[in-house]
């Protein structure tokens, strides 16, 4: 009996399980070990924080899917990695052989070190903690959100939303480090989701990197901020589990992989999605767009590791289409340097988020 150890239920992992589902094969036994019994999907948080979404609409039952598809699944992180012996250790003791493993475990949140982060700052990764999160912005006397991101962007419009739906007269502020919002996009991008912000009611401060907060005020290197409650979304970090396990890394501590999706250097281990840096492409983003067209090739490779068989290569595409929620199911749509903010990209975008999620859901 061959073992595939599924570590993370993301994106490429929720489809490995529907396509062992559909194809079988007697001689493969998976085993699932994610630390939450849900899997939540990211694409969908913009319309929860808005209150579109009841929270049953946006996440995986892990343990229920798992049953469907004849799948092990234990309410287990790892910590460690033998990729020599093969065998992975979980949080709770418990060893896990393999023959092969991959790793689909998103990333972290960065700059927690800043002082007072991690005392004060709400923080929505591992993404099972987003709705208790969420419920304490929506009703709070004074929410910011940190970070200007297409994350941090979102949700504080979608926040706004909300609050201005209900009546919640206190203004959501947004603050970045960055001197534009969506730096990684152009600066004509940039201008235009701006006014988007400023329109809905949000009080927005750019260049203002936080340097530390307490449980009433967030300093930046210009001024305090007054606040009761706060989202830290200041980008993505990687998770210390290669870097302890000394599998190969980036300089970030991403695990390293080629185009195959499988460690040079341990051909047994596979990743996918946030947690992983690709050798031929270190700067590609870390977006859920690439964790879902990369699914099917981590599929195939593995298939093709343990069987002997022929696998393929993961080319990113140079450009894809992305839709940011804006509040009252309006979507901002980027695609390389076209942009634009109309009602029909929400729709567009919920069309997308409810077909994906809807595959894996009883």
């Amino acid at each position: 009996m061959k073992k595939l150890l599924l570590v993370g239920a993301g994106h490429a992992h929720l489809h490995i399980i529907k396509e062992f589902e559909q194809a079988p094969y007697e001689d493969l036994e998976v085993t699932l070990l994610s630390p939450s019994r849900y899997q939540y999907y990211s694409g969908m948080f913009s319309g929860y924080t808005e209150g579109v979404y009841k929270e049953e609409e946006i996440r995986v039952d892990i343990e229920a899917l798992s049953e469907r598809t004849g799948v092990k699944w234990y309410k287990e992180a790892v910590v460690s990695v033998d990729a020599v012996q093969k065998i992975a250790l979980s949080d709770t003791g418990s060893l896990h052989e393999y023959d092969a493993v991959s790793f689909d475990i998103g990333s972290l949140t960065a700059h927690t070190s800043v002082k007072g982060v991690q005392q004060h700052a709400l923080r929505i990764k591992p993404n099972y903690h987003f709705p208790d999160a969420l419920e304490r912005l929506q009703q709070s006397k004074a929410p910011v959100v940190i970070g200007g991101g297409a994350a941090g962007t979102e949700i504080a419009l979608n926040l706004q939303a909300y609050r201005m739906k209900h009546n919640i007269q206190k203004p959501v502020q947004l603050l970045s480090s960055s001197d534009r919002l969506l730096p990684s996009q152009t600066e004509q991008v940039s201008a235009h989701i701006e006014k988007i912000v400023e329109h809905a009611g949000i009080e927005l401060h750019l260049g203002e990197k936080v340097t530390e907060m307490n449980s009433m005020k967030v300093y930046t290197n210009t001024q305090a901020y007054p606040y009761k409650d706060a989202l830290w979304l200041a980008g993505p970090r990687a998770p210390e589990l290669f870097r302890l396990s000394k599998l190969p890394t980036d300089d970030q501590n991403y695990l390293l992989v080629e185009s195959t999706l499988q460690v040079k250097d341990h051909p047994s281990v596979f990743g996918a999605g946030d947690c992983i840096s690709l050798r031929d492409y270190p700067d590609l983003e870390k977006n859920g767009v690439f964790a879902v067209r990369q699914a099917p090739v981590l599929w195939k490779n593995i298939l093709g590791f343990l069987y002997e068989k022929d696998g393929e290569h993961f080319i990113p595409q140079t450009r894809y289409l992305s839709i940011l929620s804006t509040g009252d199911q309006k979507g901002f749509l980027m695609y390389g340097k076209w942009h634009l903010h109309t009602g029909w990209a929400w729709k567009l975008k919920h069309r997308i988020d409810s077909k994906f999620i809807a595959r894996y859901q009883d």
